[in-house]
């Protein structure tokens, strides 16, 4: 254990980081189902949308996993 005296932030960043893959499989799976080849334009736009707002999040996503890595339990 590497972080004595940080358990609650050590909590904190825990949680988050399972609150934040949560939402990063619930962003893959509306990617998945709103295509960017969509009949309509505001399909076409969601998916646009959708898949720039899932890149942005996978960065972020990605320092929080190293964060967590960080904790040695």
């Amino acid at each position: 254990m590497n972080y004595p005296g940080l358990e609650a932030l050590r909590a904190d960043v825990a949680a988050l980081s399972n609150a934040m893959c949560d939402v990063r499989m619930m962003l893959n799976r509306l990617e998945s189902e709103h295509r960017h080849d969509s009949a309509t334009l505001a399909g076409r736009m969601a998916a646009q949308t959708l898949r720039r707002i899932n890149a942005r999040f996978l960065e972020a996503y990605r320092e929080m996993l190293e964060l967590d890595e960080s904790f040695q339990d």
